[in-house]
């Protein structure tokens, strides 16, 4: 009695082993975007009348457009520009997505520094997509 003891609370601790310890792919999150291998940002705040997860269709979708447009293909400027309280992140004249002051909340940056940082990897991220491309912040 006491070996079948033994024999089930190690066959229920080595189970729990197996499922905590297990390495298991990352899950991306619903707002997680990137392009080329390179994570760009993660939209989580609905904002301009859309929610977060249209948001973040709308901004995979700019970027797709962006990868086939072919006056993209050699590379072209990603800029920043300030938009009243908002700022816009746009490749060439495509508008790709307006970062909020929602998308700021809660980070020690401003809307227009958040876009910075948004523009930088998603410059890093086109590049690698396109490896033929030079894409760069102005």
């Amino acid at each position: 009695m006491r070996m079948v003891r033994v024999v089930l609370m190690a066959t229920v601790l080595l189970a729990l082993g197996v499922v905590t310890g297990t390495p298991r792919p990352a899950l991306a999150d619903v707002g997680d975007i990137s392009v080329g291998g390179v994570w760009v940002c993660r939209i989580t705040q609905p904002a301009l009348g859309l929610s977060a997860e249209q948001r973040a269709v709308t901004m995979t979708k700019q970027i797709t457009e962006t990868l086939s447009t072919p006056k993209f293909r050699k590379g072209a400027v990603i800029s920043i520009r300030p938009k009243g309280d908002t700022a816009t992140i746009s490749v060439g004249d495509l508008v790709i997505v307006t970062v909020t002051p929602e998308d700021a909340r809660g980070t020690a940056v401003a809307p227009m520094e958040l876009a910075r940082q948004w523009a930088q990897r998603l410059a890093m991220g086109l590049s690698k997509a396109l490896p033929d491309a030079e894409f760069h912040t102005f």
